[in-house]
């Protein structure tokens, strides 16, 4: 440290400067990685917003069978789509006799790629029917990857895991007679406001009057 209470002014002046320089140095080649690494961000994302997103589920129709879905909810293009699944599709659905087997259509819909789908475009097949809950030797749990290509090339794999049994809960709150049951609910809310009468009655247990025909 002695040797420091030698140094000149000018001396000092220098180390000041090279000091100040190479801080300087530091900090513009950190302001380059984080510009280079915002750019970086900038292009994937609005390459990610360019992109196909094609979604693979399984959804009950309100009128009892369960549908297998493809869609393209992207707003591009998907061209090759490439569809696996885990463990192989498989319906409960038996076929009557002449009629295919379901397990082997929707099993050759997935080995065959989809030369192109359309933004928005949905594609639905039957997969099963509501007895398929009772089959206990079917799998409960299916994992879909989907691959495809997009304007910008590949698209990054997707991957999705089905849950029959929330579907099976789903299907139950969407029933076909739900909507049926709310509006007889409606009408008979309507009806009692209108007959204070009628709603007394219907507390009790006691039927409703017949209506006076005043004519």
């Amino acid at each position: 440290m002695d040797h420091l209470k030698d140094l000149t002014t000018d001396q000092w002046a220098v180390i000041v400067t090279a000091v100040t320089a190479l801080i300087a140095s530091i900090i513009a080649l950190l302001q380059t990685s984080a510009a280079r690494a915002q750019l970086a961000l900038g292009k994937r994302v609005h390459r990610e917003q360019n992109e196909p997103y094609v979604i693979v589920d399984i959804q009950p129709d309100p009128y009892g069978p369960m549908l297998l879905v493809i869609e393209n909810t992207g707003p591009t293009v998907a061209r090759d789509v490439r569809i696996s699944c885990d463990p192989p599709l498989e319906s409960g659905w038996a076929p009557e006799p002449g009629q295919p087997d379901l397990t082997q259509i929707l099993q050759e819909i997935l080995s065959r790629p989809i030369p192109i789908l359309p933004p928005r475009r949905r594609l639905t097949f039957l997969f099963d029917n509501v007895d398929r809950f009772q089959n206990i030797s079917l799998p409960r749990r299916y994992t879909f990857t989907v691959d495809a290509d997009g304007p910008a090339g590949k698209v990054e794999t997707a991957q999705y895991t089905v849950d029959l049994d929330a579907v099976k809960w789903s299907l139950i709150a969407e029933r076909p007679t739900q909507k049926v049951e709310d509006k007889l609910a409606k009408i008979e809310t309507a009806v009692l406001k209108l007959v204070p009468s009628a709603r007394q009655r219907s507390h009790n247990g006691l039927p409703m009057p017949n209506p006076v025909d005043e004519s």
